[in-house]
């Protein structure tokens, strides 16, 4: 699996046919979850008492997204800060690979216990790059 295979349903569209710029937001933390499925699966945040909270997202739209369309939602890069990440996300047309929309996700790690925002250790990168390693295979 290469990221998060979605098909465009009318229901995501607008009065003008296309995907209403606040579906992409939707489509694009559907494929975040389907990328922590693993990690949420073992527990592997509950049992560290952690959250990742969207704190910003920048979306840049390239081409419009119609009913009935494939799209491929990927995960292209990761960047870690202290107690931040920026993942960019990536939409793109399944048939040609053109792509449609780009975003920059930042997300604050908290402790779920004290709602205090928490260091991202090595052992948080470790995991997001084995999740990113699934998605490549």
């Amino acid at each position: 699996m290469n990221g998060t295979t979605l098909k465009i349903r009318g229901y995501h569209c607008d009065a003008y046919g296309h995907v209403n710029n606040a579906r992409y937001l939707e489509l694009l933390e559907e494929a975040r979850w389907e990328f922590l499925e693993p990690a949420l699966h073992e527990k592997f945040f509950e049992s560290r008492n952690l959250l990742f909270i969207v704190v910003n997202i920048n979306i840049s739209y390239k081409k419009s997204l119609v009913p009935n369309q494939d799209v491929l939602i990927k995960i292209t890069n990761v960047v870690y800060h202290n107690k931040s990440m920026v993942v960019t996300q990536e939409i793109r047309d399944l048939a040609s690979d053109i792509l449609c929309s780009s975003a920059e996700v930042t997300f604050v790690l908290l402790n779920s216990t004290t709602g205090k925002p928490e260091t991202i250790s090595e052992e948080i990168i470790a995991k997001f790059d084995a999740l990113e390693a699934l998605t490549h295979v």
